[in-house]
């Protein structure tokens, strides 16, 4: 009977982890306005939160100097993202995502030209751009995270972004947009 009710315990916390965490994601894409009703999301999901390692280490640096997480966070954010384990968004990862194969978007080590060209085909089979979004990464007691989405919508289109979000009042509200970027037109 003890083994059941711990059982019973241990696999509700995993639920409600997994609730919390597709909160936050859902919380993540509205506050970069995605679509409540649907939207592109591409399947790969992405394994920092600013492209690269330093990026992601200058980041929670800056986190952590405007006292915005304790050193005991930025220790253990930096340990869930040097243990990243590459993996994919599903079609039950985030409501409303229609997921997008890697392989149909435009890659962005691409020459302008051949971008604005990747872009052009990309948009014969769909209507609207696509998000990438990061897996979240969470403090140590996990009331905080940081959560980094983007908007992909052509060779000069684009926008996104970290945010560090709070767990308050039974819903995951963003406290601060700690990196942005917008493409700019040639």
């Amino acid at each position: 009977m003890k083994k059941l009710l711990v059982f019973i315990s241990m696999l509700s916390v995993v639920m409600l982890a997994a609730q919390s965490r597709q909160s936050l994601l859902s919380a993540a894409l509205k506050n970069s306005n995605a679509n409540d009703s649907a939207f592109f999301l591409r399947d790969s999901v992405l394994s920092h939160i600013s492209y690269d390692a330093e990026a992601d280490s200058i980041l929670l640096d800056d986190a952590k100097r405007q006292n915005l997480i304790t050193q005991a966070d930025l220790v253990f954010m930096t340990a869930q993202l040097k243990a990243y384990k590459p993996h994919t968004w599903t079609a039950d990862s985030i409501p409303h995502a229609q997921i997008v194969p890697s392989a149909q978007t435009p890659s962005a080590a691409a020459s302008f030209k051949k971008s604005v060209k990747a872009w052009s085909a990309y948009f014969k089979t769909h209507q609207s751009g696509y998000y990438d979004v990061s897996g979240p990464v969470f403090s140590k007691d996990g009331t905080m995270a940081i959560v980094y989405v983007s908007f992909q919508c052509g060779a000069n289109c684009g926008n996104g972004g970290a945010t560090l979000y709070k767990f308050d009042k039974g819903a995951w509200m963003p406290v601060k947009n700690l990196s942005a970027w917008a493409k700019q037109p040639h």
